[in-house]
């Protein structure tokens, strides 16, 4: 009889791996969304700041704590979260630098913009973004929180002089703490930052 009892016990764990086996391997997939940026500029004037000159612009740095593709959101003072269902297209620091590159190409400001090239460049453009999150610490008033350090420097010979080093920042109001509302949130943040940036060495109007 005790044979019999073991063998009943021996079969029904089997069936019990079985399926608990065939249920792991049934599990819904982890469904995630990724996300790319945006800037839009307004319609720039004909005075252009770096006239006949090429500008460098280098990968910016980023700082670690949110140096990932998922998101960061900022529950409290010290106290941050990443969503790991919510990611960049690909990593921030890049994304961002070529947002900044592109416009600034785009922009009737800067004459050439050239990646790569470290001979010639009449300026050089290098940063760190320091900051990059939701910020929900107020949860009655979610934040898309953008900040750079930027500095500009101008070639001069073979090397290169800072005219200004400057850190830009921008809040932006959203109307949930949806990953979906922050990536506006960002693109009209950024858009502020680079709008900010052109204005600070526009060349005015004789």
């Amino acid at each position: 009889m005790p044979q019999k009892t073991s063998i009943v016990l021996t079969g029904f764990l089997s069936i019990l791996i079985f399926i608990c086996g065939c249920t792991g391997l049934t599990k819904e997939p982890v469904h995630k969304s990724y996300f790319d940026l945006a800037v839009t500029l307004p319609a720039s004037g004909q005075h252009k700041i770096c006239k006949d000159e090429r500008i460098l612009v280098k990968q910016l740095d980023i700082n670690p704590t949110f140096d990932s593709h998922s998101f960061v959101y900022r529950l409290g003072e010290n106290e941050y979260v990443m969503d790991y269902y919510s990611e960049f297209v690909n990593s921030p620091a890049r994304l961002i630098t070529e947002k900044i590159e592109e416009s600034i190409c785009d922009s009737s400001h800067f004459t050439s913009v050239q990646t790569g090239v470290k001979q010639y460049s009449g300026f050089r453009l290098s940063g760190k973004i320091t900051r990059l999150y939701g910020d929900f610490q107020d949860p009655s008033r979610p934040r898309a929180v953008i900040e750079i350090q930027m500095t500009l420097e101008k070639g001069n010979g073979t090397d290169f002089t800072t005219i200004s080093s400057k850190t830009y920042i921008a809040e932006e109001i959203i109307s949930s703490r949806a990953s979906a509302q922050l990536v506006p949130g960002w693109n009209k943040g950024l858009s502020k930052i680079i709008i900010e940036f052109i204005n600070d060495f526009q060349t005015p109007s004789p």
